[in-house]
């Protein structure tokens, strides 16, 4: 009874977790942070758009300084704040589990996601299309409806992949109470069968000849969620390629928004390393207190919980998206006031030349 007592506490550690995270980004309790978070990041564009503006009127090694460590420093508080992206990769890594370099692999190809759809559209809606940024600002709710559905599809996924999991779990101990029997006609063949299969994986050449579909399977579950985080670009890196652009410094807005990309993937990493570790630790106590078929359940079960909270995300973010659009705290009244460029109808240089 002691046993099924902490297991059963074990695995419910990991969906107070999710929870726990989800009230942190919807809920008044965190209400304040992100608004003081939001200000601080509001103060960083203003100096971001100023460092530029110092760059091209006087270019020298220590504006660029100023500028790349302006453009690191709102790249972490840009992370720090609430965000689907955040959600998504920690119930993602909770739930579904993962190495230390996957989850550092996920943050940074997220980042990394993030600012080159950020460049896209500057590139081709602002100097390809000749739309203001304001206008550019705008076509960001069409991605960000995109990531949303992004994100419900993963979550669909990933309960079907867990139902299926829950499903094999009986079949995978009934294989493990066979194993114990005693030896008999019927299991004296199975060592053959197991060394048959065993010479067609392996020749001995030290490479493998197929793709284990399982781990294929993980590796196309990574993308997807990589896509579904990343393909939402951070709003602020869209003001400040605009605002490279008014003053003809497209590639040096370009150069900030990687170094900002690097500055979020850095604080996103310390979050998904932290939800690996923890799942670590949680799944080392399960194991020396429960049987290895009562592990994989709950860890069945926590996977298939971790789906319908991704699902449940993505579906309230899109509805809320669609039925109240909320404005871009970034994009206020006099946010671009102290010498900094305006928004004009004016052509831009292309930065293709």
């Amino acid at each position: 009874m002691r046993r099924m007592t902490g297991a059963v506490w074990l695995s419910g550690l990991l969906g107070i977790l999710v929870v726990a995270g989800l009230i942190w980004l919807f809920q008044g309790g965190a209400q304040a942070i992100s608004l003081q978070v939001v200000a601080w990041q509001r103060d960083l564009h203003r100096a971001l758009t100023l460092a530029i503006t110092e760059l091209s009127g006087a270019p020298s090694p220590a504006a660029w300084v100023t500028l790349l460590g302006i453009s690191f420093g709102y790249g972490v508080f840009h992370a720090a704040g609430p965000g689907h992206g955040k959600a998504v990769l920690t119930t993602y890594l909770l739930s579904q589990g993962g190495a230390l370099r996957r989850a550092l692999a996920l943050s940074c190809a997220a980042s990394l996601l993030q600012a080159l759809v950020a460049i896209s559209l500057v590139a081709v809606l602002v100097h390809g299309l000749g739309w203001l940024t304001r206008q550019a600002m705008g076509s960001v709710a069409w991605v960000e409806q995109a990531s949303f559905a992004m994100v419900t599809l993963l979550g669909l996924w990933l309960c079907w992949r867990a139902v299926r999991q829950l499903r094999r779990t009986p079949a995978v101990a009934s294989a493990g109470a066979a194993a114990t029997r005693p030896p008999g006609a019927a299991a004296s063949r199975e060592p053959h069968q197991h060394a048959h299969h065993h010479q067609h994986d392996h020749c001995g050449c030290g490479s493998a000849h197929h793709v284990d579909p399982q781990q294929a399977a993980d590796w196309r579950t990574a993308l997807a969620t990589v896509v579904a985080i990343g393909i939402r670009p951070c709003s602020g890196g869209v003001l400040l390629l605009g605002a490279a652009s008014l003053l003809g410094q497209f590639w040096v807005g370009v150069s900030a928004v990687l170094v900002m990309a690097v500055g979020t993937a850095l604080a996103v990493s310390a979050l998904a390393l932290a939800s690996v570790m923890a799942r670590g630790w949680a799944e080392r106590r399960l194991a020396r207190q429960s049987s290895g078929s009562r592990v994989q359940r709950l860890v069945g079960w926590t996977a298939l919980a971790g789906g319908l909270t991704i699902v449940l995300l993505g579906v309230s973010l899109s509805v809320a998206g669609v039925s109240s659009p909320s404005r871009d705290p970034l994009l206020t009244p006099g946010a671009e006031r102290g010498g900094q460029p305006q928004e004009s109808e004016a052509p831009r240089q292309s930065p293709f030349g």
